[in-house]
């Protein structure tokens, strides 16, 4: 009988995942910051297309993961600075600190570079390459998804001002004539998720459809910039389709409330993780061979003692 006890306990160790004995983190991945430090992969290349020079320029990215993280199905965060077009960067302050918190979150974060405008030269035509390049970023996570380990059910994108109208032009204009030709052709640019900060869908504010992507709104009352009325206009027709539409309305602000910061993080925090995170997860039951290790150990002890 001891025998038959010790070939089941080989057998059951056997079946145990190898990172069943890794020390897990404390709290909620994607609520909470599970991860002490981040790692960035700078300047990979997700596209090219023609600048306003008609210059071919490459398009880049910087990438962060959580530092150590083992998961294979990891939810992504594409984030676009803003800049009226003109400018901004990547790398920029706010951005930088966006992409960390929410990797120390457990998400795959990236902060995408796109082609820029001369200045006093803004039309709807630095909207549409805008949008063509974020679109072909997110193809590019589908085309290399399991590189990144990214699940593909779980892509946001995240704007400020030009990079909010960008995201939600991304995100809602959805036919195939809106796909551009940045790079990655041949993959889905759908995402599960919009979070627009003090951004505008100005005359396409109809693209928004029934069943598409939920959205966050966080706009000032008193944007001169993007007037309020665009978080009103879209918030209106969000109703009206049966999209999932949360607006914050910082009452008294003007555009781009930065200084804000600690207090609109966890409306995203809590926007991602019950509108993509939750309802984008399948109901997974533990089976037996995940149990903790220590667990198993009990279990054997207990058959042990039973038959001793």
């Amino acid at each position: 009988m001891k025998g038959v006890i010790a070939f089941l306990i080989a057998i059951i160790l056997l079946l145990i995942p190898y990172n069943a004995f890794a020390i897990k983190p404390i709290g909620i991945r994607y609520k909470h910051e599970i991860f002490s430090r981040v790692d960035i992969t700078k300047d990979v290349v997700y596209g090219q297309n023609y600048d306003f020079t008609g210059k071919l320029v490459e398009l880049k990215m910087d990438v962060y993961e959580p530092h150590g993280d083992n998961e294979n199905q990891r939810a992504l965060i594409i984030f676009i600075h803003g800049g009226g077009f003109t400018g901004g960067d990547k790398a920029s302050r706010q951005w930088v600190e966006m992409c960390t918190t929410f990797a120390k979150r457990g998400y795959v974060t990236a902060s995408i570079n796109y082609r820029l405008q001369p200045k006093g030269n803004v039309t709807t035509k630095a909207i549409t390459q805008a949008m063509h390049d974020a679109k072909a970023a997110v193809r590019y996570f589908r085309a290399y998804a399991s590189q990144w380990r990214i699940d593909e059910e779980k892509i946001a994108l995240v704007g400020g001002s030009a990079g909010a109208i960008t995201a939600l032009h991304a995100t809602y204009l959805t036919e195939p004539e809106y796909e551009g030709n940045s790079g990655n052709e041949g993959y889905s640019s759908n995402v599960s998720a919009c979070v627009d900060l003090w951004g505008g869908l100005y005359d396409n504010v109809s693209k928004i459809d029934a069943g598409e992507a939920p959205v966050l709104i966080i706009h000032g009352t008193e944007d001169k910039a993007v007037p309020f009325s665009e978080a009103l206009n879209i918030s209106k027709r969000c109703e009206e389709v049966g999209v999932y539409c949360e607006l914050h309305a910082l009452e008294g602000k003007g555009h781009a409330p930065w200084q804000m910061i600690e207090d609109f993080l966890p409306w995203i925090v809590n926007f991602l993780y019950a509108k993509m995170i939750k309802v984008k997860s399948k109901d997974k039951r533990i089976p037996f061979i995940e149990l903790p290790y220590f667990l198993l150990i009990i279990l054997v002890r207990i058959l042990c003692l039973r038959k001793s």
